[in-house]
């Protein structure tokens, strides 16, 4: 066993394991007697506490001379070697990978992929030392990463956080595109053929990269990697690191046309987050402590900004068409007025409190999605300083100008700074209403409203297609069960999430159609059961509407491009 005290030295393993493991050994030299050994917590772009030691087992440990030295666990995430001072210390353990999305680890023998920071530990207190990863995969893989390179399936990182955030593809086959801006090489690496996307893939990153990095003025990195899982089966989820994003998309038939703008929206929102958290950090998370949660109520500039921006920039460079962007802006609004959330709690509060039900729904109506009322409330604030400037400035310059302070300063921004920012370029124009978009609850209708008009942008009041959530306050599945209940609706009190409708007017529910009323009835009768009760409830028919959205229409007068 070799090891230098000036590194931690990484090996992994995937040959001759249980399906689905890989084995993970870590050399150091113990800087002090019993030394830790932890998994983290949490990842960047994931705000909430994570299970990663849940996939741990079999840890062991040596020492040079090759005897076993005895490992403990001594809190969810950590482990602790009975070394002395100075012991050159091999630590070995297994880690099951069999979490496909773009957060997780999965390997086969066909795949590997893991993100570092879901499986590698941290030496505690070596953190800052250089870490070297050997993967020892079979000869026939072909490895794609953003992490430095040293030699053949060897590489180098700085330290233990560069290690963590860089995730690594490798298979028999993979399938890698370029492009370049402002001389940066671009990859987009896929474990599909060309065949599964246009031709014009390459052309369509290209435009987004380019208008983002026109308004940034230059890049953070020295190249970039698009790693794309296109899965077999229905999936949707991308993750932002700090050269690179995973992508997990299928299913895989779909790709080249139904789903073609699904991939360009969320790879145009991960490049965004190179910028913005990559390096555009809140003062809660800078420095990153993978180890312990970081609460921060700035969670609206971090994800909502990007979301609102990451589809912005797709029309902005005319990868797809106004009219593509005016339909994501509508489902945006749908998704926005649909969560009754907004009642109940702040869009400051629902970021701090990720951390505490993360990005579940969680009980009925607890809190907004920071994705979702924060683009709303990033939209707000685009027309805000639009209307304020005169149209000279926009939401872009003002991340402009917390990419300039962070170049020049390593300056990260707080809740004050931001506000006083936003403040600055609207000349105070709209302090009661910024607080009120962030830090009050309400479903800011009139608000946005106004900046459509402002915008000449069309908009209307449209009530939800289903009958129910539109007549009595409810919205259920295809199975007809209750998905969400709107606050106003008089069956708050008698319906709830999980209840099932089993009948109406006493047929089956699933042979019920709406369109087979001539005219909604007076009253309707619904068998329900939350499969432990059954009960009926008498649907009274009155004139109010429920789940009511807005939806706008965008013109070639609009004033938002």
């Amino acid at each position: 066993m070799q090891n230098s005290t000036k590194q931690i030295e990484y090996q992994i393993y995937t040959e001759n394991l249980p399906a689905n493991f890989i084995q993970v050994t870590i050399s150091f030299e113990a800087g002090e007697s019993n030394p830790l050994l932890k998994i983290p917590s949490w990842r960047p772009g994931r705000y909430m506490l994570q299970q990663y030691a849940a996939n741990i087992r079999d840890c062991s440990a040596q020492d040079q001379s090759g005897a076993l030295v005895p490992v403990k666990k001594v809190n969810r995430n950590s482990w602790q070697v009975e070394a002395q001072a100075g012991t050159v210390i091999s630590f070995t353990y297994l880690y099951y990978c069999r979490q496909m999305d773009a957060g997780g680890c999965w390997s086969d023998h066909a795949l590997f992929y893991i993100n570092p920071i879901a499986c590698l530990m941290a030496v505690d207190k070596q953190e800052h030392l250089p870490c070297s990863l050997k993967l020892n995969l079979r000869d026939s893989f072909i490895i794609k990463t953003g992490m430095p390179q040293k030699a053949a399936f060897h590489y180098q990182t700085d330290c233990f956080l560069a290690l963590s955030d860089f995730p690594i593809l490798a298979a028999p086959d993979l399938t890698t595109l370029e492009y370049h801006v402002k001389g940066i090489p671009f990859y987009i690496h896929a474990t599909v053929d060309a065949s599964h996307f246009p031709e014009t893939i390459t052309e369509d990153f290209q435009k987004f990269t380019e208008a983002q990095i026109r308004d940034f003025g230059d890049f953070p990195e020295k190249e970039y990697h698009f790693q794309l899982l296109i899965l077999p089966y229905q999936h949707y989820h991308g993750v932002e690191h700090r050269n690179s994003t995973v992508i997990c998309l299928g299913p895989a038939a779909d790709v080249k046309e139904k789903l073609y703008p699904e991939l360009i929206g969320i790879c145009s929102h991960e490049l965004y987050h190179a910028w913005n958290i990559c390096k555009i950090r809140p003062a809660e998370m800078l420095p990153y402590n993978l180890f312990e949660a970081q609460y921060f109520k700035t969670g609206f500039i971090a994800e909502g900004i990007t979301t609102y921006l990451g589809d912005y920039y797709v029309a902005h460079a005319n990868v797809f068409t106004k009219e593509w962007y005016q339909d994501e802006l509508n489902i945006l609004l749908k998704r926005h007025f649909y969560s009754f959330g907004n009642k109940h709690l702040s869009l400051a509060d629902s970021s701090f409190d990720l951390w505490v039900d993360g990005y579940d729904a969680g009980i009925p109506n607890r809190k907004v999605s920071i994705y979702v009322k924060g683009a709303i409330v990033a939209f707000l604030m685009d027309s805000a300083i639009r209307k304020a400037t005169s149209n000279a400035s926009t939401l872009r310059d003002m991340m402009l100008h917390l990419w300039s302070n962070q170049k020049a300063e390593g300056k990260a921004y707080t809740e004050d700074s931001i506000t006083a920012l936003f403040h600055s370029m609207t000349s105070n124009h709209y302090t009661e209403d910024f607080t009120r978009w962030i830090y009050e609850t309400g479903d800011l209708k009139e608000d946005l409203i106004k900046a459509f008009n402002y915008l000449n942008i069309s908009v209307t009041e449209e009530p939800h297609a289903n009958f129910f959530a539109r007549c009595f306050g409810f919205l259920s599945d295809a199975t007809f069960t209750i998905q969400t209940v709107d606050d106003t609706s008089p069956y708050l009190a008698v319906l709830g999430k999980g209840d099932r409708i089993l009948r109406i007017n006493g047929l089956p529910a699933t042979e019920f159609k709406a369109e087979n009323f001539s005219e909604i009835p007076e009253s309707i009768l619904i068998d329900c059961t939350n499969g432990i009760q059954n009960w009926n409830v008498e649907l009274k028919r009155t004139e109010e509407v429920y789940f009511k959205t807005l939806q706008i229409q965008i013109t070639e007068e609009s004033g938002l491009f």
